[in-house]
């Protein structure tokens, strides 16, 4: 089957989606701009053996200015440098961080980055604009201009659904929530219990997918009387979930609910936009939206970002991106701090 990626870029970000068959399979988010470094997992980089933490690993100092987890722990004293392979990058839970997981690094070459592993497993790009193709890295496959093609994607709706965790399926609804324990999917509908749920698990399959939600996830369906409508749900299930990839996964208990293992590298989409704070965007991201918005904006005045403290600090520290966006507009491009303004902000365009 054809894979292709649809590209588009801006200023602080690229969103990625995947097409297999002309449907979205995958989403992905590629932040440009952030507030704290955060190495990707694949990464190798140089690092301080800060202190030994016992259980087999120590806490170290990579070369980004991130702390992060070891394990196993050489034999060398604390302040020895090294080399490490990052295995997962920091996570966020509700509330918290999770430092980044690393392992030192082997006699193999590092892995490539993640644009690289996209762009090496489709058959062809699409960009919205010649300028957009632009941003590409070399060598990128059978590169196509189709702003159509672009919009029908539909980026705005599918960030907000994985902002909200609400999808809703032929018959009924799927509520994803996060959890410091695992992600939590509630199954609810108003058709017959078997329907709903071998719908729910095939929304499910493609919301696991589409996402990028890994880790422990525990599903609850609409209970079932019947051992065989609960293997029936398992089955179609399972066909949901083969495109996955390595996962492990329970049968459905008489109370509905099932549990999928997925192995976990880095924070999920959900987790990108929102940050520590489930459902809420996070202040990287509604900067990052600012700075898209203004770049996208119409008109030949100036432009006006006006947000609360935080935003605008955020911005401050990302010269390169407002230089950029100043570059696309051809016209300069203002920060203002307003605390009496909505927290997701504005994008004002001056008269010339």
């Amino acid at each position: 089957m054809t894979r292709q990626l649809v590209w588009d870029p801006a200023p602080g970000d690229v969103r990625c989606a995947v097409l297999e068959g002309g449907d979205v399979v995958e989403l992905h988010l590629i932040p440009l701009c952030q507030a704290s470094p955060s190495a990707q997992a694949g990464a190798r980089l140089s690092a301080r053996l800060v202190s030994r933490l016992g259980n087999g690993q120590a806490l170290i100092a990579l070369e980004t200015g991130e702390e992060a987890l070891l394990r196993p722990v050489p034999p060398m004293a604390e302040g020895a440098r090294l080399m490490v392979d990052i295995v997962r990058s920091r996570v966020p839970e509700p509330g918290r961080w999770k430092r980044a997981l690393a392992r030192p690094a082997g006699d193999d070459a590092p892995a490539p980055d993640r644009i690289t592993r996209l762009l090496a497993s489709v058959d062809a790009v699409i960009c919205a604009s010649a300028a957009a193709a632009d941003s590409l890295p070399s060598g990128a496959p059978n590169v196509r201009i189709d702003a159509a093609a672009v919009d029908d994607v539909d980026f705005d709706t599918l960030l907000d659904q994985a902002r909200t965790g609400l999808i809703a399926f032929d018959g009924g609804d799927l509520s994803i929530e996060r959890t410091r324990a695992m992600t939590v999917i509630d199954v609810d509908g108003t058709c017959a219990p078997l329907d709903l749920n071998r719908a729910a698990a095939r929304a499910i399959g493609r919301a696991l997918r589409l996402f990028d939600i890994t880790g422990p996830i525990g599903i609850d369906f609409v209970s079932m009387a019947s051992r065989a409508d609960r293997q029936a749900v398992d089955h179609t299930l399972a066909q949901a979930c083969a495109p996955l990839g390595p996962h492990k996964r329970t049968s459905v208990n008489g109370y509905g609910f099932c549990q999928i293992i997925r192995p976990r590298t880095g924070p999920s989409l959900p987790e990108q936009v929102c940050g520590i704070t489930p459902g809420r965007l996070s202040d990287d991201a509604i900067a990052r939206a600012l700075l898209r918005q203004a770049a996208q904006s119409q008109g030949i005045g100036p432009r006006t970002i006006t947000a609360q403290a935080p935003i605008i600090d955020l911005l401050r520290h990302w010269p390169e991106a407002l230089a950029q966006t100043r570059r696309i507009v051809g016209a300069d491009v203002m920060l203002v701090c307003d605390s009496a303004i909505s927290r997701y902000g504005l994008v004002h365009v001056s008269p010339a």
